[in-house]
């Protein structure tokens, strides 16, 4: 629970209006998997020590959510500490943040802070797709326009910038400027850049909103870091490593230029993961373990992340909270600690009472999420899940098994469900547009399915269940792309939109070690393809769990076999396609287990064994 508690500190009156008014830097990361910080004990690749030092100086929330599965509206909830969705930003294709909204920056500026931001903002962005009206909307809607005085907007290699990295304010700002460095450094140096300029004032606080473009795609190889991950592992895992290190050295050289500064005992830092990790193809870098889903999912996984907050001699040190809290408490306690008074529009509460120990409840009693065409709502120790019309997922997550079918309590608690559920509509019917999903999208059918949160998706129809996804072939799922049988193949199609190549998976296997997967494929083009798997043991698909096999070229029909070298039982396989994968067909799959005479066999054109 919580352990080396202290008592609040009221700071020293500097000058009126920036009495006992702390900075505040809020750092988000991104697609940052909840087992990739070292504090976590999760997984023993990750190095984080300035992370981990952070959380040794303040308090690591095992329970810290945010409001979103996704890059846009979860930050549009950070920045707000408003439930995104009641001003209509419930996804990534429902911006930019309206300018009414207020941000954190606008409701400090009152009280004497200075403001800025650095790196991804992605609350610009409209619905244009780089048309000259998107352009208008972006320029609208950046930093400066929604209380930033300063501004270093941007994630791989163009900023739109106030100032340039020596602190020269630029006249035309904002200011595009080019630089093709690795992207986390440049953001760090900006950061760095914008304490510099605070030695003219140093009286005055500050609110720095620093959100590092890492791990998320593209995955990068930056140096020196990437040459100290282990070089055993996939080339994915080792990349998201040497990112994560990046941030993580720049966290260092942060908290080196505050206690230069003298402010590190009067700055309050948060870090936070702006989602889960996503998990499957090129995106399989940072890890969810040992939380259930992903990205996208509103089960553990997708909206439960690192989340530290740090100010030596003010917060306990080296604590642990086990209580819920979210990102939209950020917003609430920074208002809180500016002296300002608490706005009932705000969904967050102020965190300090609850993690100094004045306050020994919970900060919340209830949390809401709303994401597409899933609702969630959580009562600890309970979380109910709405998959549109389709499914109802009841769970004790305080049990060590966490979140996957077989725990399902909505048919063993009808009474819990329909409470839980009558709650999330009362909150819902608030939002914009009101409601609840009244649809389950076939996409995130297939991740449920895939982490054994619902039954695999079939062809026909079930009892109590609608037919199954297009595209699902004999108990397959496509990633990235469809599925369809044509002459007798499977033939795989490409999504054009899709950031990574498709990859196909099925679920509800039951194979023993040792095994092999015997394939009967051509392309068009030769490339790498790969094998992964996860066994009954294993929540999650693990970076060593995976094979990569040459995807062979030709008119005829050529065998590939891959060896799995599993312990236990193989319940999942994906099989993922080379990076051009036009032209990619499957004739047949099939699993040899020594353990059993009888392999499993799909044909495609006529099921065998399947």
């Amino acid at each position: 629970m919580l352990r080396a508690i202290t008592s609040f500190l009221v700071l020293s009156v500097v000058a009126p209006l920036f009495a006992a008014k702390p900075n505040i830097l809020l750092i988000y990361s991104d697609d940052h998997g909840w087992a990739d910080l070292g504090a976590q004990g999760v997984n023993a690749e990750i190095k984080t020590p300035n992370l981990d030092q952070l959380a040794r100086d303040g308090v690591r929330f095992t329970r810290g959510y945010v409001s979103a599965p996704q890059c846009v509206p979860s930050r549009a909830g950070v920045i707000t500490g408003r439930y995104q969705q009641r001003f209509g930003v419930e996804d990534n294709g429902k911006g930019p943040l309206p300018l009414e909204e207020l941000t954190i920056a606008e409701r400090l500026k009152p009280a004497g802070y200075l403001t800025g931001q650095v790196g991804k903002w992605h609350l610009d962005i409209g619905g244009g797709k780089g048309t000259k009206k998107d352009l208008r909307v972006q320029l609208d809607h950046m930093p400066h326009a929604q209380g930033f005085d300063e501004y270093f907007r941007g994630e791989m290699l163009r900023y739109y910038a106030s100032h340039d990295l020596k602190g020269q304010p630029f006249a035309d700002a904002p200011h595009l400027i080019d630089d093709k460095r690795f992207r986390v450094e440049v953001q760090t140096e900006a950061a760095l850049s914008f304490f510099d300029r605070r030695a003219a004032k140093p009286e005055q606080p500050w609110f720095l909103y620093l959100a590092w473009y890492a791990p998320h795609v593209p995955l990068d190889s930056p140096e020196p870091w990437f040459s100290r991950t282990p070089a055993n592992l996939p080339k994915e895992r080792r990349q998201a490593l040497s990112m994560i290190a990046c941030m993580d050295d720049g966290l260092g050289r942060i908290r080196q230029k505050l206690r230069e500064m003298g402010a590190e005992r009067n700055t309050l830092i948060f870090f936070i993961g702006d989602n889960g990790a996503p998990l499957g193809g090129a995106w399989n870098g940072s890890l969810n373990l040992p939380l259930i889903g992903q990205k996208g999912m509103l089960a553990e996984g997708g909206i439960r992340t690192p989340f530290v907050a740090a100010w030596p001699g003010t917060l306990p040190s080296g604590a642990t909270y086990d209580k819920p809290v979210i990102s939209l408490d950020v917003a609430a306690t920074a208002v809180a600690l500016a002296g300002q008074q608490h706005d009932q529009k705000l969904d967050g509460v102020n965190l300090m009472p609850f993690i100094t120990g004045e306050d020994q409840a919970s900060p919340h009693d209830t949390l809401y999420w709303r994401w597409g065409s899933q609702a969630a709502i959580q009562e600890m120790p309970y979380k109910l899940i709405l998959l549109g019309d389709r499914e109802r997922l009841l769970f004790d997550i305080t049990k060590p098994e966490g979140e996957n079918i077989a725990r399902n309590l909505a048919k063993s608690h009808p009474d819990i469900a329909a409470r839980l559920e009558e709650k999330l509509k009362v909150w819902s019917g608030q939002l914009k547009p009101p409601g609840l999903p009244t649809s389950f999208d076939e996409h995130h059918e297939g991740l449920f399915a895939e982490h054994d949160l619902i039954p695999p998706p079939a062809e026909g129809k079930k009892p109590g269940r609608k037919a199954a996804p297009e595209g699902s072939v004999q108990g397959w799922i496509c990633r990235n792309g469809s599925l369809v049988i044509k002459d007798g193949a499977l033939v795989i199609t490409p999504d054009a939109n899709a950031k990574a190549p498709p990859f196909l998976a099925v679920t509800g296997l039951d194979l023993a070690a040792p095994a092999q997967l015997i394939m009967s494929v051509r392309a068009k083009k030769a490339g790498k393809g790969f094998a992964s798997w996860r066994t009954q043991e294993q929540k999650d698909f693990l970076p060593e769990n995976k094979i990569d096999f040459d995807w062979p070229a030709g008119d005829a029909w050529q065998q590939v076999t891959v060896s799995l070298p599993f312990k236990g039982k193989l319940i999942h396989l994906r099989v993922g396609t080379p990076r051009d994968s036009s032209g990619i067909e499957m004739e047949s799959v099939e699993l040899k287990s020594g353990a059993s005479k009888k392999p499993v066999a799909w044909k495609f054109g006529a099921a065998v064994g399947k």
